[in-house]
């Protein structure tokens, strides 16, 4: 995993992938009238442009309250029939619930693994610690996909693909992943390919 990106953040993109929540592209068009507060319509979204009849506007021209889904324009003049574009980028599942996911992952590992690392997140710098390899990043991802979509059969990394049968309970699949995991993955490097198959 990349040094400019932060633990997390690689992790939640895993899972997003995982569980086939793709990034999706929204754009919102919105006809002042008198209000300089407009509500987008979709929900857990990025900001990525605003923009006043075509032209871009400065990020310091306008703020967006998450919880109510709000854009205001605060440090540009609007005349009646300007159009303000958004242009955003959105998941099914926001940062929040990712995260707690996550969390929930790294519970299961504390309780069925023989490692000594005990993972604790840190939400305020986007970070876990201790540091996990990109194994154990794998490793938190699959578990988290296994607790948000546990009616999944397979689960596929670049380096990695998890299959079971359909019938074994959750806590199942994730107990013996983890078992699998700690028995196969020891020595095993970065670049190296393998599967695990849990049956």
């Amino acid at each position: 995993m990349s040094q400019l990106v932060p633990i997390l953040e690689g992790i939640r993109t895993k899972i997003y992938s995982l569980v086939e929540d793709f990034e999706k592209q929204g754009t919102e068009l919105f006809n002042y009238q008198t209000s300089n507060i407009f509500t987008i319509a979709e929900q857990n979204i990025t900001i990525v442009n605003v923009l006043h009849n075509g032209n871009p506007l400065a990020s310091g021209t306008w703020s967006f309250d998450a919880d109510t889904n709000k854009i205001t324009i605060v440090g540009e003049t609007l005349i009646e029939g300007d159009i303000i574009e958004i242009d955003y980028t959105y998941n099914q599942y926001t940062v929040d619930e990712m995260n707690g996911y996550i969390r929930a992952s790294m519970c299961w590992i504390s309780v069925y693994g023989h490692t000594p690392k005990d993972f604790e997140m840190d939400e305020d710098l986007d970070d876990i610690n201790p540091t996990p390899t990109a194994q154990e990043a794998d490793l938190i991802a699959l578990i988290a996909s296994i607790i948000l979509k546990p009616d999944y059969t397979s689960y596929r990394l670049p380096n990695l693909t998890v299959t079971y049968r359909r019938e074994i309970p959750k806590y199942e699949r994730i107990e013996k992943l983890v078992s699998k995991w700690e028995h196969c993955s020891e020595g095993i490097t970065d670049t190296i390919q393998f599967n695990i198959y849990i049956y």
